[in-house]
């Protein structure tokens, strides 16, 4: 049967619900998915030339020094229109709409953002201030909106048009661990999960099932985050701290404020051949004097993706996301700022594991207020509250094994929070102290039923456990001279843990251990920053990190883990995890060359893993045995990150960034498991003149894995290549067109860090269009 009548007879007897049947071609879901946005592209298209000609300059300087500062990100607020400062601290923005006013945001690493009102038809704003951040660490703040200058990361969104954490592999020292299609779990340089600290708007996100298919990325579109910002190590003291691990948080949106009625208005829709996924998003903010209100959706949904030797079973997905943020400047002072972020998914597929997702669901609620030169000693206060509530419901009902014996948990975290922070300037330094609180409940039930005699049996994995975390916290960040800078930080962190509902045999399994536990844990950083010129720093740090083992350390009960294959019993004895960290940065950031290598090395003690319990049955389908979590004496992690973009010519820019890992279990002497191996993401740019159009070649180059751990039932895993070819197309900053092809060869790999081997996407064409109003 031919291409063309196949595609007739699909055309012919779809309904309108499901307009394609999964067994046609991807060139005519493709054509026939343009077709439906047809009049969609050409209404938005018509005229957009006339929204732009003109050019605005300005210059940007550091607000305590004076000194000029280059690599400047300056934005055009609510479109994908932007440019970076030169040597001289100067920018030229291109094709400004003209005949209405714009917002710039001015951000830049280490310094506060600034948000400036241009007037309609301004060529040059004169000279900007920006303030140093209360915090310098040894880490990383990537905005979004910066990713028109910043290689890696642009390419890394460029590279995921469906919004999922795949994007994290692409930025140096980050990895993930793929939990389904749309849910990633982060990894910074080999430490991940409770070694993390990960929130959404500063809410603190744990996943309510107990294998972890639910990560905080399965709750945001990383497509539409306005800011991702990233701590390398224990580099933060402030807010909720960095673990022993660094931290990461997905800021999704941020208000502003216009003297006249102000409405902004961006929306699109996006899909993937590989997995006949579709997308459409929408974002709305309307303003006027002290009010600023801002909705946003996103509908993802997708088929079984296709692998390089075939398609995936258990793949499919379907999420849905609905945000609101309220901001009122109550003053010139005080600003309100009420936030809630709802996510809902239901039937996705975890091909690596045995059981999928039925449904999950979040509901975050956050409330923050700022108040600035207080009449406290002229501080700046910021309080926040947040509610985190997390469902999640996986089963084995669509598994060949449900014949035998059905499955089902039941997961639920609620976490209840707030911190309080107060800066102040010191002279030429500035104090940041605050408290931080959150109180955390899980607990997740077990139902088995064997369908043959219809016996069932129910046990709490999680028995309905209580978390309080009550932190005092502190940092301090002064200019001893005009290219020497000095940061530190400190935090004492009170921790209670205890079990409401232990089961007789977990008790009489630790008849002799006191179940309720209070840590008294102190961690803190100190470090210095060297400006030898302009365009170069050099930053040295050192950290001491300390955490709480969480609630399934502490008292799961035949929790399965895919990883190793084996059941888990917690130890209520376990003892904190520590780590000491070493890192070093030396960075250059000119007009067109943007440098950084960064060498760490991490030292572990106390390290949690799992110890063999010979003779204890496993009572999950196919488990190798049953493991109780332990402290291993000493471990060790070392590695570099390295990042380069360099603009060789005004429209071609090179770029390559890579990262390196290696680990050592000190105590018994072997590779640590689950180390990221050597990987690489290179490729070239070319912008037209007209900066309306933008061609990007790439290469993701990823090396054997073969420093394993048996010990821990890890096998190697083989090296890779994959070549990726991007376009985007901009009319007048307004109207976005994307489109490319992932995985070009349709090479058969999957990724270390991923369980039981599971393939990734073979070759994938994506089309993405944006519209903003």
């Amino acid at each position: 049967m031919g291409w063309r009548y196949r595609c007739r007879l699909i055309k012919l007897t779809t309904s309108g619900k499901m307009p394609y049947t999964l067994d046609c071609s991807w060139r005519t879901i493709m054509v026939s998915y343009i077709k439906k946005y047809t009049i969609f592209l050409l209404v938005f298209m018509i005229n957009m030339d006339v929204l732009s000609a003109e050019e605005l300059r300005g210059k940007v300087v550091n607000a305590e020094t004076e000194r000029v500062l280059p690599g400047v990100n300056v934005l055009i607020a609510g479109t994908l229109r932007g440019t970076s400062t030169d040597e001289n601290g100067v920018f030229v923005l291109k094709s400004v709409p003209q005949g209405t006013d714009i917002l710039l945001k001015i951000r830049h690493i280490g310094f506060d953002e600034v948000v400036v009102r241009v007037q309609a038809n301004s060529q040059d704003i004169g000279t900007i201030q920006l303030q140093p951040s209360t915090i310098v660490l040894a880490d990383e703040v990537v905005v979004i909106g910066e990713r028109d200058n910043e290689a890696y990361l642009r390419t890394a969104m460029q590279s995921n048009p469906d919004g999922s954490g795949r994007m994290l592999r692409d930025i140096p020292g980050l990895h993930a661990v793929s939990r389904a299609a749309v849910a990633y779990d982060p990894v910074i340089r080999g430490l991940k999960a409770s070694q993390l600290e990960v929130t959404i708007d500063g809410i603190k996100i744990v996943p309510a099932c107990n294998g972890r298919m639910d990560p905080a990325t399965a709750y945001v579109d990383l497509t539409e985050i306005d800011a991702l910002a990233i701590t390398k190590g224990a580099f933060r003291s402030s807010g909720q701290g960095s673990s022993v691990g660094g931290s990461i948080d997905f800021s999704k949106m941020k208000p502003t404020y216009h003297d006249e009625l102000f409405t902004q208005v961006r929306l699109g829709a996006s899909y993937r051949s590989v997995s006949n996924g579709k997308r459409e998003f929408l974002r709305g903010e309307i303003a006027k004097g002290k009010f600023s209100l801002q909705l946003a959706g996103t509908h993802n949904r997708g088929d079984n993706y296709r692998s390089g030797a075939g398609e995936v079973d258990f793949s499919a997905f379907h999420d849905l996301h609905v945000d609101a943020l309220l901001g009122v400047k109550l003053t010139d002072r005080q600003e309100l700022r009420i936030a809630h972020y709802r996510s809902d998914g239901r039937d996705t597929g975890f091909p690596a594991l045995p059981m999928d997702t039925r449904e999950h669901t979040s509901r975050l609620y956050g409330v923050d207020y700022h108040v600035a030169s207080s009449p406290v000693a002229g501080a700046d206060l910021k309080f926040k509250l947040y509610r985190s509530d997390i469902d999640h419901t996986m089963d084995n009902f669509d598994r060949p094994a449900a014949s035998m014996r059905e499955m089902e948990v039941v997961g639920q975290t609620e976490t209840t929070g707030g911190n309080f922070m107060a800066e102040r300037h010191l002279g030429r330094g500035r104090i940041t102290a605050g408290l931080d609180l959150w109180h955390l409940f899980a607990t997740a039930l077990r139902t088995m039923r064997v369908p043959s005699t219809n016996m069932q049996m129910s046990a709490l994995m999680w028995p309905d456990v209580t978390i309080e975390n009550a932190a005092l916290f502190a940092e301090y960040r002064r200019i001893l001279m005009d290219d020497l800078v000095l940061a530190a930080g400190t935090r004492l962190t009170r921790v209670n843990a205890s079990a409401g509902k232990p089961a007789d045999a977990f008790t009489q399994f630790h008849a002799d251990v006191a179940l309720d536990r209070s840590d008294l844990n102190g961690s803190g950083f100190l470090q210095l920053s060297y400006t030898p010129a302009i365009e170069w720093d050099v930053t040295f740090g050192v950290a001491r990190g300390v955490r709480t083992p969480d609630h399934k350390e502490l008292y799961s009960w035949y929790l399965p883990d895919q990883f190793d294959g084996f059941d888990y019993i917690g130890d209520p004895q376990l003892l904190p995890e520590k780590s000491v960290q070493f890192n070093l940065g030396v960075r250059r950031n000119s007009a067109s060359v943007q440098f950084k290598f960064e060498p760490y090395l991490t030292l572990l003690q106390d390290y949690i893993s799992g110890q063999v319990l010979e003779g204890m049955q496993p009572k999950s389908m196919g488990a190798r045995g049953v493991k109780i979590y332990t402290n291993t004496g000493a471990a060790m992690i070392s590695g570099v990150d390295f990042g380069l973009r360099w603009t060789v010519r005004p429209q071609w820019t090179l770029f390559s960034n890579a990262s390196w890992a290696r680990g050592q279990d000190m105590e018994y002497d072997v590779p640590l498991p689950e180390i990221p191996p050597l990987s690489t993401l290179s490729g070239v740019r070319y912008v037209h003149p007209s900066e309306r159009v933008t061609v990007q070649a790439e290469a993701r180059l990823v090396a054997r894995q073969d420093r394993i751990s048996p010990r821990a039932g890890e096998d190697a895993t083989d090296g890779f290549a994959v070549y990726n070819l991007h376009a985007t197309f901009r009319a007048g900053g307004y109207f976005v067109i994307q489109a490319g092809v992932e995985n070009i060869t349709d090479v058969f790999y999957h990724e270390h860090l991923d369980r039981a081997n599971i393939a990734q996407p073979g070759r994938n064409f994506y089309l993405r269009v944006v519209q903003n109003f």
